[in-house]
């Protein structure tokens, strides 16, 4: 078995010291290195979707602000009360009517 090995022609593309060393490196980089692709990918993945999510945490801080500067004006927070909370006023009747689908 050993002599049929050795009888068996080596292809050419395995005999280039260029080639043996671009794939060595390839694999290095790819696979072996502290920071290889696999990592690299990753990573990658996990900023985007921390992007993501601190984008729409930008948004709901906005929400948010802009409920606290409608709560500092004393019109809008009697029309928040009435219309979220159906506060009343001193002889007033609150009448709720459901909208159907």
């Amino acid at each position: 078995m050993i002599q049929k090995l050795k009888t068996m022609p080596i292809p050419r593309l395995l005999k280039n010291r260029y080639f043996l060393t671009a794939v060595g490196f390839v694999i290095w980089i790819w696979l072996i290195d502290a920071i290889n692709l696999m990592d690299w990918i990753s990573e990658r993945t996990r900023l985007n979707r921390l992007e993501q999510e601190q984008r729409q945490l930008e948004q709901d801080i906005q929400s948010t602000q802009q409920k606290i500067n409608a709560f500092a004006n004393p019109d809008s927070l009697e029309k928040i009360a009435r219309e979220q909370f159906y506060f009343v006023g001193p002889g007033e009747v609150i009448f709720i009517i459901e909208e159907e689908q």
